[in-house]
């Protein structure tokens, strides 16, 4: 019986829009302390932050997706 990898598919299956979500997340948490009266230098902060860790997610499932298509049997 082959070995099955259910997160690796998961994340094959729905990575780019965990990517987004997790993105947006700084995003959303900037804008609600901007909301509530904080500086406006969070919103930059959470552009910047949403901006690099949906990069790093990105590329992950990138990677991920490559290793599973090279190593994973169909």
């Amino acid at each position: 019986m082959l070995p099955s990898y259910p997160v690796v598919n998961f994340l094959v299956r729905w990575g780019a829009i965990l990517a987004v979500l997790l993105g947006l997340a700084p995003l959303l948490a900037s804008l609600v302390l901007v909301w509530q009266g904080a500086s406006l230098l969070w919103l930059g902060a959470g552009i910047a932050g949403g901006a690099v860790l949906w990069l790093v997610v990105q590329s992950y499932v990138e990677v991920l997706r490559i290793l599973a298509d090279a190593l994973m049997p169909r």
